[in-house]
Protein backbone atom coordinates (compact mmCIF):
# COMPACT_ATOMS: atom_id res chain seq x y z
CA UNK A 1 0.00 0.00 0.00
CA UNK A 2 2.15 2.84 -1.28
CA UNK A 3 1.14 6.61 -0.09
CA UNK A 4 2.59 9.24 -1.92
CA UNK A 5 4.28 12.67 -0.19
CA UNK A 6 1.78 14.43 -2.06
CA UNK A 7 -1.29 12.68 -0.84
CA UNK A 8 -0.43 12.87 2.59
CA UNK A 9 0.53 16.11 2.32
CA UNK A 10 -2.90 17.13 1.36
CA UNK A 11 -4.11 14.81 4.05
CA UNK A 12 -2.57 16.77 6.94
CA UNK A 13 -3.62 19.89 5.65
CA UNK A 14 -6.97 19.12 5.13
CA UNK A 15 -6.98 17.23 8.36
CA UNK A 16 -9.02 19.95 10.64
CA UNK A 17 -12.30 18.63 10.26
CA UNK A 18 -12.14 14.83 10.78
CA UNK A 19 -9.94 14.11 7.07
CA UNK A 20 -10.67 11.33 5.02
CA UNK A 21 -8.33 10.22 2.53
CA UNK A 22 -9.25 6.98 0.19
CA UNK A 23 -7.60 4.82 -2.24
CA UNK A 24 -8.09 1.62 -3.95
CA UNK A 25 -6.28 0.23 -0.68
CA UNK A 26 -9.02 1.80 1.97
CA UNK A 27 -9.30 4.48 3.81
CA UNK A 28 -7.35 6.83 6.27
CA UNK A 29 -9.15 9.00 8.44
CA UNK A 30 -7.60 11.31 11.03
CA UNK A 31 -9.23 13.44 14.11
CA UNK A 32 -9.25 13.75 17.23
CA UNK A 33 -10.64 16.46 20.49
CA UNK A 34 -8.93 18.90 22.87
CA UNK A 35 -10.63 18.63 26.63
CA UNK A 36 -9.39 20.88 28.72
CA UNK A 37 -11.01 21.20 32.32
CA UNK A 38 -10.84 23.22 34.83
CA UNK A 39 -12.58 21.72 38.10
CA UNK A 40 -13.39 22.86 41.92
CA UNK A 41 -13.64 20.21 44.47
CA UNK A 42 -14.83 20.75 47.77
CA UNK A 43 -14.96 17.69 50.43
CA UNK A 44 -16.92 18.44 53.73
CA UNK A 45 -16.93 15.61 57.05
CA UNK A 46 -15.06 13.56 55.14
CA UNK A 47 -12.08 10.36 55.55
CA UNK A 48 -10.31 9.93 52.79
CA UNK A 49 -8.96 6.30 52.14
CA UNK A 50 -5.63 7.34 52.60
CA UNK A 51 -6.60 8.25 56.35
CA UNK A 52 -8.56 4.76 56.65
CA UNK A 53 -6.38 1.84 57.99
CA UNK A 54 -8.22 -1.29 58.54
CA UNK A 55 -10.93 -0.29 59.79
CA UNK A 56 -9.68 2.33 62.33
CA UNK A 57 -10.01 6.14 61.63
CA UNK A 58 -7.03 8.61 61.94
CA UNK A 59 -9.88 11.22 64.53
CA UNK A 60 -7.13 14.09 63.59
CA UNK A 61 -8.43 13.91 60.16
CA UNK A 62 -12.12 13.75 60.26
CA UNK A 63 -14.51 15.93 60.13
CA UNK A 64 -11.82 18.14 57.52
CA UNK A 65 -12.88 20.31 55.04
CA UNK A 66 -10.87 20.23 51.92
CA UNK A 67 -11.19 23.33 48.62
CA UNK A 68 -9.17 21.92 45.57
CA UNK A 69 -8.60 23.44 42.49
CA UNK A 70 -7.55 20.55 39.66
CA UNK A 71 -6.68 20.02 36.02
CA UNK A 72 -7.85 16.95 34.45
CA UNK A 73 -7.36 17.66 30.94
CA UNK A 74 -6.23 15.69 27.34
CA UNK A 75 -5.37 16.00 23.64
CA UNK A 76 -6.75 12.73 21.46
CA UNK A 77 -5.37 11.96 18.63
CA UNK A 78 -7.68 9.47 16.49
CA UNK A 79 -6.19 7.47 12.94
CA UNK A 80 -8.17 4.93 11.65
CA UNK A 81 -7.16 2.58 8.32
CA UNK A 82 -10.12 0.22 6.98
CA UNK A 83 -10.69 -1.60 4.13
CA UNK A 84 -13.74 -2.46 2.21
CA UNK A 85 -15.54 -4.90 0.01
CA UNK A 86 -18.88 -4.21 -2.13
CA UNK A 87 -19.92 -7.30 -0.91
CA UNK A 88 -19.89 -5.73 2.77
CA UNK A 89 -16.96 -7.24 4.09
CA UNK A 90 -14.11 -5.09 5.77
CA UNK A 91 -11.13 -4.81 7.75
CA UNK A 92 -10.09 -1.95 9.78
CA UNK A 93 -7.70 -0.87 12.38
CA UNK A 94 -7.77 2.09 14.80
CA UNK A 95 -5.78 3.96 17.40
CA UNK A 96 -6.52 6.50 19.96
CA UNK A 97 -3.52 8.23 21.63
CA UNK A 98 -4.11 10.49 24.16
CA UNK A 99 -1.39 13.05 25.32
CA UNK A 100 -2.51 14.58 28.97
CA UNK A 101 -1.56 17.64 30.47
CA UNK A 102 0.33 16.59 33.05
CA UNK A 103 2.82 15.21 30.56
CA UNK A 104 1.61 11.63 30.78
CA UNK A 105 1.08 9.71 27.38
CA UNK A 106 -1.85 7.10 27.36
CA UNK A 107 -4.30 4.72 24.94
CA UNK A 108 -8.14 4.99 24.66
CA UNK A 109 -8.53 2.40 21.56
CA UNK A 110 -5.97 0.31 19.76
CA UNK A 111 -7.58 -2.39 18.28
CA UNK A 112 -7.76 -4.51 14.97
CA UNK A 113 -11.49 -5.61 13.36
CA UNK A 114 -12.92 -7.41 10.56
CA UNK A 115 -16.33 -8.47 9.74
CA UNK A 116 -19.62 -7.83 7.46
CA UNK A 117 -21.58 -4.80 7.57
CA UNK A 118 -25.05 -4.93 9.62
CA UNK A 119 -24.30 -8.23 10.17
CA UNK A 120 -21.16 -9.23 12.53
CA UNK A 121 -17.68 -8.51 13.23
CA UNK A 122 -14.70 -9.63 15.54
CA UNK A 123 -12.43 -6.97 17.33
CA UNK A 124 -9.23 -7.76 19.34
CA UNK A 125 -7.28 -5.36 21.24
CA UNK A 126 -7.96 -2.06 23.36
CA UNK A 127 -11.66 -0.95 23.44
CA UNK A 128 -14.83 -0.61 25.36
CA UNK A 129 -18.07 -3.18 25.03
CA UNK A 130 -21.21 -2.18 24.92
CA UNK A 131 -22.36 0.16 27.76
CA UNK A 132 -24.80 -1.24 29.77
CA UNK A 133 -24.65 1.79 32.52
CA UNK A 134 -25.12 5.17 30.33
CA UNK A 135 -24.75 8.46 32.36
CA UNK A 136 -26.04 11.02 30.13
CA UNK A 137 -24.43 14.10 30.53
CA UNK A 138 -22.29 13.35 33.71
CA UNK A 139 -19.31 16.35 32.64
CA UNK A 140 -19.31 16.08 36.43
CA UNK A 141 -19.88 13.60 38.31
CA UNK A 142 -17.80 13.33 41.54
CA UNK A 143 -18.70 10.81 44.33
CA UNK A 144 -18.08 11.75 47.98
CA UNK A 145 -15.68 9.08 49.28
CA UNK A 146 -16.76 6.83 46.51
CA UNK A 147 -15.95 6.09 42.86
CA UNK A 148 -17.03 3.52 39.91
CA UNK A 149 -13.92 1.09 40.80
CA UNK A 150 -13.23 -0.92 43.77
CA UNK A 151 -11.52 0.39 46.55
CA UNK A 152 -13.29 3.53 47.38
CA UNK A 153 -15.38 4.35 50.00
CA UNK A 154 -18.29 3.21 47.78
CA UNK A 155 -18.21 1.52 45.27
CA UNK A 156 -20.78 2.60 42.39
CA UNK A 157 -20.68 -0.59 40.34
CA UNK A 158 -21.96 -0.29 36.64
CA UNK A 159 -21.27 -3.62 35.14
CA UNK A 160 -18.19 -2.17 33.15
CA UNK A 161 -14.92 -4.45 34.96
CA UNK A 162 -14.78 -6.32 31.76
CA UNK A 163 -15.88 -3.38 29.67
CA UNK A 164 -12.04 -3.02 28.50
CA UNK A 165 -9.25 -0.50 28.23
CA UNK A 166 -8.05 -2.17 30.88
CA UNK A 167 -4.09 -1.14 32.38
CA UNK A 168 -2.32 -5.06 31.39
CA UNK A 169 -5.33 -7.15 30.19
CA UNK A 170 -6.22 -7.96 26.53
CA UNK A 171 -9.35 -8.33 25.30
CA UNK A 172 -11.52 -9.81 22.36
CA UNK A 173 -15.44 -9.45 21.40
CA UNK A 174 -17.33 -10.90 18.71
CA UNK A 175 -20.96 -9.33 17.81
CA UNK A 176 -23.60 -9.81 15.64
CA UNK A 177 -26.80 -7.48 14.00
CA UNK A 178 -29.93 -9.95 13.75
CA UNK A 179 -32.82 -7.40 12.77
CA UNK A 180 -33.83 -4.49 16.10
CA UNK A 181 -31.38 -6.80 17.97
CA UNK A 182 -27.82 -6.21 18.64
CA UNK A 183 -25.89 -8.68 20.88
CA UNK A 184 -21.67 -9.76 21.54
CA UNK A 185 -19.80 -11.65 23.87
CA UNK A 186 -16.75 -9.58 25.01
CA UNK A 187 -13.82 -10.83 27.32
CA UNK A 188 -11.08 -9.64 29.13
CA UNK A 189 -8.29 -11.64 30.18
CA UNK A 190 -4.64 -12.07 31.62
CA UNK A 191 -3.40 -9.91 34.73
CA UNK A 192 -6.16 -7.62 36.21
CA UNK A 193 -4.71 -7.08 39.58
CA UNK A 194 -5.54 -2.95 38.37
CA UNK A 195 -8.91 -3.48 38.89
CA UNK A 196 -8.64 -5.55 42.14
CA UNK A 197 -5.93 -3.73 44.16
CA UNK A 198 -7.49 -1.53 45.57
CA UNK A 199 -9.85 -4.24 47.27
CA UNK A 200 -7.97 -4.36 49.89
CA UNK A 201 -9.93 -1.35 51.76
CA UNK A 202 -12.72 -3.71 51.87
CA UNK A 203 -11.32 -6.80 54.32
CA UNK A 204 -10.98 -6.92 57.41
CA UNK A 205 -7.84 -8.30 57.75
CA UNK A 206 -4.05 -7.37 59.33
CA UNK A 207 -1.09 -7.26 56.63
CA UNK A 208 -3.41 -8.58 53.57
CA UNK A 209 -0.78 -9.05 50.57
CA UNK A 210 -2.67 -9.29 47.07
CA UNK A 211 -1.55 -11.92 44.36
CA UNK A 212 -2.43 -12.57 40.96
CA UNK A 213 -2.14 -15.68 38.69
CA UNK A 214 -2.28 -13.63 34.92
CA UNK A 215 -4.67 -16.07 34.55
CA UNK A 216 -7.71 -14.20 34.84
CA UNK A 217 -10.45 -14.50 32.25
CA UNK A 218 -13.53 -12.07 32.35
CA UNK A 219 -16.94 -12.88 30.04
CA UNK A 220 -19.18 -10.15 29.18
CA UNK A 221 -22.31 -11.00 26.93
CA UNK A 222 -24.71 -8.11 26.48
CA UNK A 223 -27.76 -7.10 24.44
CA UNK A 224 -29.36 -4.70 22.96
CA UNK A 225 -33.16 -4.38 21.19
CA UNK A 226 -33.94 -0.95 19.54
CA UNK A 227 -37.18 -0.31 18.06
CA UNK A 228 -37.74 0.51 14.57
CA UNK A 229 -38.22 3.99 15.19
CA UNK A 230 -35.48 4.49 17.74
CA UNK A 231 -37.58 5.82 20.16
CA UNK A 232 -37.17 2.46 22.63
CA UNK A 233 -33.87 1.14 23.96
CA UNK A 234 -32.82 -2.00 26.00
CA UNK A 235 -30.01 -3.51 27.25
CA UNK A 236 -29.01 -5.86 29.20
CA UNK A 237 -26.22 -8.06 30.27
CA UNK A 238 -23.69 -9.38 32.84
CA UNK A 239 -19.74 -9.95 33.78
CA UNK A 240 -18.69 -12.92 35.34
CA UNK A 241 -15.05 -14.00 36.25
CA UNK A 242 -14.54 -17.64 34.78
CA UNK A 243 -11.10 -18.17 36.38
CA UNK A 244 -12.15 -18.19 39.96
CA UNK A 245 -8.26 -18.31 41.53
CA UNK A 246 -6.90 -15.61 39.44
CA UNK A 247 -6.83 -12.69 42.32
CA UNK A 248 -6.70 -13.39 46.20
CA UNK A 249 -5.77 -12.03 49.18
CA UNK A 250 -3.63 -13.59 51.71
CA UNK A 251 -5.27 -12.86 55.58
CA UNK A 252 -8.73 -13.05 54.94
CA UNK A 253 -10.13 -12.41 59.02
CA UNK A 254 -7.20 -10.74 61.26
CA UNK A 255 -4.35 -13.50 61.30
CA UNK A 256 -6.48 -16.76 59.98
CA UNK A 257 -4.21 -17.29 57.53
CA UNK A 258 -7.51 -18.15 54.83
CA UNK A 259 -7.18 -17.25 51.56
CA UNK A 260 -9.61 -14.73 50.44
CA UNK A 261 -10.85 -15.13 46.77
CA UNK A 262 -11.56 -12.11 45.10
CA UNK A 263 -12.32 -13.11 41.21
CA UNK A 264 -15.23 -15.44 42.94
CA UNK A 265 -17.80 -12.96 41.80
CA UNK A 266 -20.58 -11.68 39.04
CA UNK A 267 -22.40 -8.63 37.71
CA UNK A 268 -25.72 -7.84 35.99
CA UNK A 269 -26.97 -4.70 34.88
CA UNK A 270 -29.98 -3.20 32.63
CA UNK A 271 -30.99 -0.28 31.04
CA UNK A 272 -33.63 1.29 29.50
CA UNK A 273 -33.54 4.24 26.77
CA UNK A 274 -36.40 6.49 25.94
CA UNK A 275 -36.49 9.38 23.41
CA UNK A 276 -39.13 11.63 23.13
CA UNK A 277 -38.25 14.35 20.12
CA UNK A 278 -35.23 16.20 21.82
CA UNK A 279 -35.40 14.55 24.48
CA UNK A 280 -33.54 11.67 25.61
CA UNK A 281 -34.25 9.50 29.34
CA UNK A 282 -31.97 6.87 30.42
CA UNK A 283 -32.99 4.29 33.53
CA UNK A 284 -30.02 1.88 35.00
CA UNK A 285 -29.72 -0.74 37.65
CA UNK A 286 -26.59 -3.07 38.42
CA UNK A 287 -25.99 -5.08 40.90
CA UNK A 288 -22.09 -7.01 41.93
CA UNK A 289 -22.13 -10.23 44.37
CA UNK A 290 -18.38 -10.49 45.26
CA UNK A 291 -19.53 -13.91 47.97
CA UNK A 292 -16.42 -13.39 49.96
CA UNK A 293 -16.30 -10.02 50.16
CA UNK A 294 -19.12 -7.28 49.02
CA UNK A 295 -22.67 -6.77 47.31
CA UNK A 296 -22.87 -3.53 45.34
CA UNK A 297 -26.15 -2.31 44.13
CA UNK A 298 -26.52 0.99 42.00
CA UNK A 299 -29.45 3.00 40.23
CA UNK A 300 -28.95 6.06 38.01
CA UNK A 301 -31.69 8.16 36.40
CA UNK A 302 -30.83 11.36 33.74
CA UNK A 303 -32.25 13.23 31.09
CA UNK A 304 -30.70 14.96 28.25
CA UNK A 305 -31.96 17.68 25.94
CA UNK A 306 -30.75 18.09 22.80
CA UNK A 307 -27.38 17.03 23.83
CA UNK A 308 -27.12 20.86 25.59
CA UNK A 309 -28.87 20.22 29.06
CA UNK A 310 -28.61 17.22 31.40
CA UNK A 311 -29.49 16.06 35.00
CA UNK A 312 -29.21 12.86 36.42
CA UNK A 313 -28.79 11.26 39.98
CA UNK A 314 -27.09 7.80 41.46
CA UNK A 315 -27.25 5.86 44.34
CA UNK A 316 -25.91 3.09 45.95
CA UNK A 317 -25.73 0.74 48.59
CA UNK A 318 -22.59 -1.63 49.24
CA UNK A 319 -22.64 -4.31 52.19
CA UNK A 320 -19.56 -5.59 53.08
CA UNK A 321 -20.04 -9.24 53.96
CA UNK A 322 -16.28 -9.56 55.00
CA UNK A 323 -15.97 -7.22 58.08
CA UNK A 324 -17.22 -8.00 61.25
CA UNK A 325 -19.83 -5.59 62.55
CA UNK A 326 -20.05 -3.68 59.01
CA UNK A 327 -22.64 -0.77 58.39
CA UNK A 328 -24.24 -0.46 55.13
CA UNK A 329 -22.47 2.03 52.83
CA UNK A 330 -24.91 4.39 51.58
CA UNK A 331 -24.53 6.64 48.92
CA UNK A 332 -26.12 9.41 46.04
CA UNK A 333 -25.22 11.62 43.97
CA UNK A 334 -27.02 14.42 41.74
CA UNK A 335 -25.29 16.03 39.08
CA UNK A 336 -25.89 18.39 35.78
CA UNK A 337 -24.70 20.36 32.82
CA UNK A 338 -25.18 22.72 30.20
CA UNK A 339 -22.93 23.38 26.64
CA UNK A 340 -22.88 26.21 24.22
CA UNK A 341 -20.96 26.94 21.24
CA UNK A 342 -17.64 28.88 21.73
CA UNK A 343 -18.25 32.05 18.80
CA UNK A 344 -20.77 30.25 17.02
CA UNK A 345 -18.12 27.22 16.07
CA UNK A 346 -20.26 24.12 15.14
CA UNK A 347 -17.00 22.00 16.59
CA UNK A 348 -15.99 23.91 19.61
CA UNK A 349 -18.13 24.11 22.89
CA UNK A 350 -17.62 25.21 26.78
CA UNK A 351 -19.56 23.21 29.16
CA UNK A 352 -20.44 23.95 33.01
CA UNK A 353 -21.37 21.19 35.20
CA UNK A 354 -22.40 20.83 38.83
CA UNK A 355 -22.44 17.73 41.29
CA UNK A 356 -23.18 16.96 44.81
CA UNK A 357 -23.03 13.71 46.46
CA UNK A 358 -23.07 12.67 50.38
CA UNK A 359 -21.95 9.07 51.59
CA UNK A 360 -22.44 7.92 54.82
CA UNK A 361 -20.63 4.52 56.40
CA UNK A 362 -17.71 4.77 53.98
CA UNK A 363 -15.61 1.41 53.76
CA UNK A 364 -18.54 0.09 56.11
CA UNK A 365 -17.37 2.06 58.86
CA UNK A 366 -20.18 3.43 60.78
CA UNK A 367 -20.41 7.32 60.75
CA UNK A 368 -17.41 7.75 58.26
CA UNK A 369 -19.30 10.11 55.97
CA UNK A 370 -18.51 12.65 53.68
CA UNK A 371 -20.49 15.23 51.09
CA UNK A 372 -18.44 16.29 47.93
CA UNK A 373 -19.34 19.52 45.74
CA UNK A 374 -17.86 19.79 42.02
CA UNK A 375 -17.97 22.11 39.91
CA UNK A 376 -16.42 21.81 36.03
CA UNK A 377 -16.03 24.11 33.21
CA UNK A 378 -14.79 22.01 30.40
CA UNK A 379 -13.30 23.43 26.60
CA UNK A 380 -13.99 20.81 23.98
CA UNK A 381 -12.42 21.69 20.50
CA UNK A 382 -13.24 18.60 17.65
CA UNK A 383 -10.90 18.49 14.93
Amino acid sequence: MKKTLLATAILLATSAANAAWTSPDGSLTIGGDAEINFDVFKNENGINADYVNQGNIDNDKKGETITQLNDDSRIKLMVEWKTAREDGAYLSAKIEPLVRTDGTVRVDDAYFMFGREDSWAFQIGRYEAMNLFPLGKDVALFYADGGDGIGKGIYYYMAKEARGRRDAAGQARIMSEMGNWTAEVSTVYGNTADLLGASREYVDGDNDTLDSDNNSFMVRPAVNYLSDDGAFSVSFGGEYEVSGDSVTVDGKGINTGEVLELANRYGLAATTTMTFGDLVWNTSIAMQDAKDAWEAHTFNTNIVYKNAFGLGTSYAVNKFTNKADAADAKSYAVYTAYTMPIMDFNNATVTFALSYSDTENAYGIKDTDEQTTAFRSRFNYYF
